[in-house]
């Protein structure tokens, strides 16, 4: 037995964690504003993957010098 607004809390929380499974980030936002987040968190990961092949390349010109 367990307190009735906990229990409804609990499924509406899993009921979000499914959508957003099914329907990426943000699946409980209005439609246009979901796909600005989705295009929002694309974008970052966009930039994080540039900035990390980046860091990659630099680290692999480095190294030859280094082995000279």
């Amino acid at each position: 037995m367990g307190n009735p607004a906990g229990d409804k809390r609990k499924l509406k929380e899993k009921r979000r964690m499914r959508q957003e499974q099914r329907l990426g980030p943000g699946a409980y936002l209005p439609k246009d504003e979901r796909a600005q987040l989705q295009a929002e968190i694309k974008a970052g990961e966009a930039a994080v993957k540039a900035a990390n092949e980046a860091k990659a390349k630099q680290k692999a010109a480095a190294k030859p010098a280094e082995a000279k």
